[in-house]
């Protein structure tokens, strides 16, 4: 998969880890997987990160950061 679409796809989930009511502890995303809201927002700031660096035009970084989300996307997918 492309870092573009690697991107895109992360981003559909982390969008939608949005908390209810404020002070939630977990939150829902759009395939069920279930976070904690420091996951959402540890995944919110590297999907940031990961935005900064293709600015940059730096890839490797922005894959290194994105790999991280994703490997927290996989566990919590398989998990579910």
């Amino acid at each position: 998969m492309r870092l573009t679409e690697s991107i895109v796809s992360a981003e559909r989930i982390v969008d939608s880890l949005r908390p209810e009511k404020s002070g939630q502890g977990r939150v829902f995303a759009v395939d069920g997987s279930v976070y904690t809201a420091g996951q959402a927002a540890w995944m919110r700031a590297q999907l940031s990160l990961v935005l900064r660096s293709c600015t940059r035009g730096d890839e490797s970084a922005a894959a290194t950061y994105l790999q991280g989300v994703l490997d927290m996307l996989r566990a919590h997918h398989s998990g579910s």
